[in-house]
């Protein structure tokens, strides 16, 4: 680097200078968020100022010994090659991180080849006053190169090997500007070491490492790609770096999800433009309590604070955003009251990694359960349903081991026969600890924890027991409605199973009717259709269940051959309160009837409902006018006497 007293050409140092100064106040400036590689070139610029500077102070100090004793020489000198030569080891460290996830790091390989030599520079320079290995000054004070200085050249050679060899590794990986800082650093390094060797009077390796980390700035990641357009704050890929930067330091922190209710409605209702004008007032105030740096918008509905463990105005600023939500927000003369809900996460505890925690984010604020203006402890919530879940894991296991399962039956009215024709079967738990557990709460856990097939298969077995062993058809019941769970329609060779368990007892195929949800047919599309070809090549049929519910459409029925649709209760009890609904229960009822679909409408609960249906030529109801699920002894009891 310096190698004489003799006069320096050093105006390409102050370029450098320059360039570093530029790279710094726009870095500071900038609203970036702090990611690995950010932080690592913010480092590496830094570098580039005080190499510059003291590059300078070094060339005036050597230039005129005389006036700089010794031992202050040294010192600058030492500073000089310290920040110069760890130039090399910032940058492709800030190369590597921008080939890496936020939460993937280094290997331990990787550590060593970047610290081994780095270290071993160091050390050479550190010395240098005892060994005089890499600088010394003579006794009266002349600056002169050690034996070992070159060693630093091929040190700053080894990084620029290891930077070429990891672009090439990483070519797929790395963006097409990452690429391009690569071949700039290549090429500005060999073109300097060329000149310098060529006139050794000009300072101009600075110059051409400043260019290196210019080009790099300008590849970095735009600061708008963490931005939310609309609201003018961080985004969800922002969130994502920030937190993964927590999780990597083991740092401790709280979220805050917020989900601001009703939000489609606000959109259809305010229209676009002051939609987002709430939006913005919303996002404004938040920012004004938590500080922007530290929110975030999710999705749609959904916002994320970040709050730092040793933050004193924690539970102050959850007041205040309390006090926030309570009061309505004005627009354009429009006021709005936004229902929100809030929970509270506790990180690394609640989750240590950013999947884990944007999970629990969504599920908690998308729970019922969640009571709105008021913030929740997100991590007490889910760690009960995370036991009670487990809990009940456990007692499905022993219910399917012990034959504790029960079905229940509900039987189904035929207005053109006026008797029970048909009914549903509905599978039951009583746990001597729990007592009633909801099917409504042990399906889903089932399906999470791969116990619905095993449940699904009990049912049917039951199911074709109970026929044969009180021969139903005797008693006027055409077939019994078997419920099938999404999991099981996803099932190849589900046709193939059910025939089976229905050869063993013997049992009419005809005498069982299949029931799935439209969410289920979605999501085993071309399975399901397979399965029911098959089935219903062997006389079975298929009802779809749940229609009207708020998910059905008329393209579902049309695409798979259901021989029923079942009404859901929501559709029968909005048309007996308002005039428009019963209008279109009417018409979509006459729709079905001339597709030549049976109809059945479930919860029917008063004589009332029965005869609206009954007018509208509705071919079958269910519901508790007529009874209750029951257990199978019920049942019987039931068809001995006709309705």
């Amino acid at each position: 680097m310096l190698k004489s007293i003799m006069r320096w050409i050093y105006q390409y140092d102050v370029a450098a200078l320059f360039i570093s100064l530029v790279i710094l106040f726009n870095l500071f400036i900038s609203q970036r968020i702090k990611t690995r590689v950010s932080k690592a070139f913010k480092i590496l610029a830094i570098d580039l100022f005080f190499a510059t500077v003291f590059d300078l102070i070094t060339i005036y100090t050597i230039s005129y010994y005389e006036l700089c004793p010794v031992w202050l020489n040294y010192v600058l000198n030492i500073i000089a090659l310290l920040t110069y030569n760890s130039l090399p080891v910032f940058y492709i460290i800030s190369i590597m991180y921008g080939a890496l996830s936020e939460e993937q790091d280094f290997t331990i390989t990787q550590k060593l080849f970047l610290a081994i030599p780095i270290c071993a520079a160091s050390f050479l320079i550190i010395t240098t006053p005892f060994t005089k290995a890499v600088i010394y000054f003579t006794a009266d004070g002349q600056y002169k190169i050690g034996s070992t200085f070159d060693i630093l050249t091929v040190i700053g050679f080894v990084y620029l090997i290891m930077v070429v060899i990891y672009g090439i590794m990483k070519r797929k990986t790395l963006r097409t500007e990452q690429t391009i800082t690569i071949i700039v650093y290549t090429v500005t390094t060999i073109s300097a070491l060329i000149i310098c060797n060529i006139w050794t009077k000009l300072l101009i390796t600075l110059f051409f490492a400043s260019l290196s980390v210019l080009v790099t700035y300008l590849s970095l990641d735009n600061p708008s790609e963490y931005t939310d357009p609309i609201m003018d704050i961080y985004n969800k890929k922002a969130f994502m770096f920030t937190t993964a930067n927590f999780f990597n330091s083991h740092k401790q922190f709280t979220v805050l999800g917020i989900q601001i209710e009703g939000i489609s409605y606000l959109n259809e209702t305010l229209g676009y433009n002051n939609f987002n004008k709430i939006l913005v007032k919303i996002a404004r105030k938040i920012c004004g309590i938590c500080g922007k740096n530290n929110v975030y918008r999710l999705s749609g509905s959904k916002i994320a604070i970040v709050i730092h463990s040793d933050d004193k105005n924690k539970d102050d600023k959850f007041l205040e955003l309390q006090l926030l939500f309570s009061q309505s927000i004005k627009i354009s003369e429009i006021e709005v009251s936004p229902k929100v809900k809030m929970a509270t996460f506790e990180c690394p505890e609640a989750a240590d990694n950013f999947v884990k925690l944007n999970d629990l984010i969504f599920d908690t604020l998308n729970s019922s359960e969640i009571e709105s203006g008021k913030i929740v402890d997100g991590n007490k919530k889910m760690l009960e349903k995370s036991r009670r879940e487990y809990e009940l894991v456990q007692i499905l296991k022993q219910a399917l081991t012990q034959n504790q399962f029960e079905v229940f039956y509900q039987p189904i009215y035929s207005v053109k026969k006026k008797k029970f024709t048909t009914a549903e079967a509905l599978v039951r738990l009583t746990n001597e600890e729990l007592g009633f557990v909801s099917p409504d709460e042990f399906i889903p856990i089932a399906e999470r924890n791969g116990l619905i097939l095993l449940i699904g298969e009990f049912v049917f077995r039951s199911v074709c027991k109970f026929i044969i062993k009180n021969k139903l058809w005797e008693k006027g019941i055409e077939y019994i409605h078997v419920n099938l769970s999404a999991i099981q329609c996803m099932q190849e060779k589900l046709h193939e199973q059910l025939i089976s368990i229905m050869d063993f007892y013997g049992l009419d195929y005809k005498l069982i009717e299949l029931e799935v949800t439209e969410t289920a047919a979605i999501a085993s599309s071309d399975t399901l259709l397979k399965n029911m070809k098959s089935l219903m090549e062997n006389n079975m049929n298929f009802a779809l269940d749940d229609y009207g519910m708020g998910y059905s459409n008329t393209s579902s029925i049309l695409q798979y051959p259901f021989h029923t649709i079942k009404l859901d209760k929501s559709i029968v009890w909005a048309a007996v309160k308002n005039e428009r609904a019963q209008k279109l229960l009417h018409h979509t009822i006459a729709m079905f009837r001339d597709m030549g679909i049976e109809l059945v409408a479930e919860g029917v609960e008063t004589s009332e409902m029965a005869v609206m249906l009954m007018k509208m030529k509705c071919d079958y109801l269910q519901g508790f006018l007529y009874s209750k699920p029951v257990n199978e002894r019920a049942f019987l009891e039931l068809l001995e006497h006709k309705y």
